[in-house]
This record gives C-alpha cells, sequence and structure tokens, in this order.
C-alpha cells in the first residue's frame, strides 16, 4: 500500500507490486486519503488482453491504476489528457498532438531556448484542476509520477496559460485556434468516462477549459524558431 498527493487530492493505493511504490516515492504523503484504489487480478488481465506487447503485472498494475486515478478525480474537478506542459517564468504551456507529430520535440526546445527558466511539470500525461475562485476560474497542470517514456516532469504545479496544437510545418507559424478546434482537439487527447454522471463533469471542465485558456494552432518545423513563433503569439 503506498499514499501519495497527486493534484492536491491524497491517495491510497492498494497495490500487489512493488512497481507502483518505486513509480510514485516522490509523491509520498502523510495526509488522509481522500480517494482509495486497487487493481483486481480480472482488472490486470484485461489490461494485458489490451496490450500489444508484453509487460509485467507490476507495469500493468501501474497503467490500471493511473486510469482509475483519472475517472475518480473528476469528482474532485480534476482530469488528465495526453499532452506536454512546460513551465516558463511561472506559467504553463500545453503541447498536445497527436504521437510522433513533435510535442516532445518543441518540449526539448523550449527548454533549450528559455533555459534556467524553463522546467517540464509533465511530458506526456499531467493532471490538470480546475479552481474556482471568487471572480474567476483558473486551471493547473500538475507533474505525477506517470511521465512517459521520456521521464519528463517533476512534481510541482503550475497555471495553465496556452494550449498550442501542433502540426507540422517547414515555415513555423502560431495563430489562435477557434474553440470548434480547441475542443475537437482537447478530446482527442482525453480518458472519457463510460459513466454519466463523470462524463458531464468532464464536459463542465472542458467547456470552462476552453473558454478561459487560449488555444493556438502551432505549425512548426524543429527548430528554435517554431518557439519564438509560439512563445510570441501568446506573450505579444
Amino acid at each position: 500500500m503506498v499514499n501519495i498527493k497527486l493534484a492536491d487530492i491524497p491517495v491510497q493505493m492498494n497495490n500487489q507490486y512493488p512497481d507502483l511504490e518505486i513509480l510514485c516515492q516522490e509523491y509520498v504523503t502523510e495526509e488522509q486519503p481522500e480517494i482509495f484504489l486497487s487493481v483486481s487480478r480480472e482488472e490486470l488481465k484485461r489490461e494485458r488482453s489490451m496490450q500489444v506487447d508484453i509487460f509485467s503485472d507490476g507495469y500493468l498494475e501501474t497503467v490500471c491504476m493511473y486510469r482509475k486515478l483519472a475517472l475518480e478525480a473528476l469528482t474532485h474537478q480534476v482530469f488528465v489528457f495526453h499532452a506536454s506542459v512546460i513551465e516558463v517564468d511561472g506559467e504553463g504551456y500545453a503541447f498536445l498532438a497527436p504521437s510522433g507529430t513533435g510535442k516532445t520535440t518543441q518540449t526539448r526546445l523550449w527548454l533549450e531556448h528559455f533555459g534556467d527558466r524553463a522546467r517540464v511539470i509533465n511530458g506526456d500525461k499531467p493532471l490538470i484542476r480546475m479552481v474556482k475562485n471568487e471572480d474567476s476560474i483558473e486551471f493547473i497542470a500538475y507533474g505525477t509520477p506517470w511521465r512517459g517514456k521520456e521521464g519528463m516532469g517533476c512534481n510541482a504545479c503550475v497555471p495553465l496559460r496556452a494550449f498550442f496544437f501542433v502540426e507540422r510545418s517547414l515555415e513555423p507559424e502560431c495563430i489562435p485556434a477557434s474553440q470548434e478546434k480547441s475542443v475537437d482537439s482537447i478530446f482527442r487527447q482525453l480518458l472519457l468516462p463510460e459513466d454519466m454522471e463523470q462524463m458531464e463533469k468532464l464536459l463542465e471542465m472542458i467547456d470552462c477549459l476552453v473558454e478561459t485558456v487560449p488555444g493556438y494552432i502551432l505549425r512548426c518545423n524543429m527548430e528554435i524558431e517554431s518557439v519564438k513563433a509560439a512563445y510570441d503569439a501568446v506573450n505579444k
């Protein structure tokens, strides 16, 4: 059993294998859990049947556990999606794209360009929390132990400043995305629940997200000019 804190939520994970404890050691907490999770043998078998490659039961347990967490966290105004989030000068920028399109490359280019001003919050599957203040709504991106094959990320959080929907191009260009484009691109990177109540909570958050955080279409190459085009479009 391991107790961790993700997106400011204390979570108890009743694991069968040590992989989960090793993965989550940076996130251990002594706070009283608000979410309790476990993975059954049947769920592990089902997960194995969905995989093309052969993985250990310990690894599959970590995959199942994060998926279950993503669904349970919806009741706490938190969701997970497939993106890379980088922090620059205290603000978060998210890159969304199908696998292999270039979001990891853009993340590395931003680190190269901004140096000590930047760090990766999560390079693959961040948690996003909607926070309702007295007169505003903001979205906070959180690091998690689930950081993708590159392992880029840290135990930190940052308010989201903008989304970039990454597309390949010979010449860099960054333009505002329509709300329709933002909704479509974001939904392609979400874990969608089957439960109707959970789906309604997710839809509410995505509606607020699109209205609150601006989205941009980033047509980019693999050069620093793409970083400048994106950053200038948001901060001009």
